[in-house]
């Protein structure tokens, strides 16, 4: 996918405004800083399958409907060179396009989606932080080069024609976390992604 320098639409109105809603940044990670993710992740064998919070009445086995993915949650402890590049390109991001009130990222999560490997349609917002910051931002970075695998598209809802993408290695696309958004069923190889949310105070 190429996003240039960003997305411009206007979801509240129909007369085509200049609406801020999300922005895609080509190398918002480099190759040598993804090969230290995916080594990390294989050595620690850190990789447990992701879940959704179902109903109460919801059956146990409802949960790959939902979401089939493997999962490992990624620190500064362990990585923080990731964290000081993302730092950088989230605040370009932000201070460029979004110009939210942000405070800190949120535990990385590193997916993995193998063939059927999914996440229906959800939205991030719901879920607050230290100092009870919710998630203003959400981002997802490619981790593999999308000629590895088949289908899996990223869908955005737009509150028009959703737009839908497949991201290069490297390449990230921030939107607000209160946006609905999907990923579509893998039909072939593993699509692997860097998914985060960057929190900060309520908007008043």
């Amino acid at each position: 996918m190429n996003t240039g320098s960003g997305f411009w639409i206007d979801t509240t109105s129909g007369n085509g405004g200049n609406k801020p809603f999300f922005y895609g940044v080509q190398d918002a990670l480099t190759d040598d800083l993804i090969t230290q993710l995916d080594h990390f992740v294989e050595s620690e064998h850190l990789l447990v399958k992701g879940k959704v919070v179902l109903a109460v009445d919801a059956p146990e086995d409802s949960l790959d409907q939902h979401r089939i993915t493997e999962i490992a949650w990624i620190d500064t402890r362990t990585n923080g060179e990731v964290y000081n590049k993302l730092t950088e390109v989230i605040h370009y991001v932000n201070n460029t396009y979004f110009k939210f009130n942000i405070a800190y990222i949120e535990t990385l999560q590193y997916s993995v989606y193998p063939p059927t490997g999914h996440y229906r349609c959800h939205t991030d917002a719901s879920l607050k932080g230290f100092n009870g910051f919710g998630r203003k931002i959400s981002f997802s970075i490619g981790l593999n080069d999308p000629s590895e695998y088949e289908d899996g598209e990223l869908e955005i809802w737009t509150g028009g024609d959703n737009f839908k993408c497949r991201l290069d290695k490297g390449e990230a696309l921030f939107f607000p976390s209160w946006i609905p958004h999907q990923v579509h069923p893998v039909t072939k190889g593993t699509r692997k992604s860097l998914v985060g949310w960057v929190h900060g105070p309520d908007f008043i």
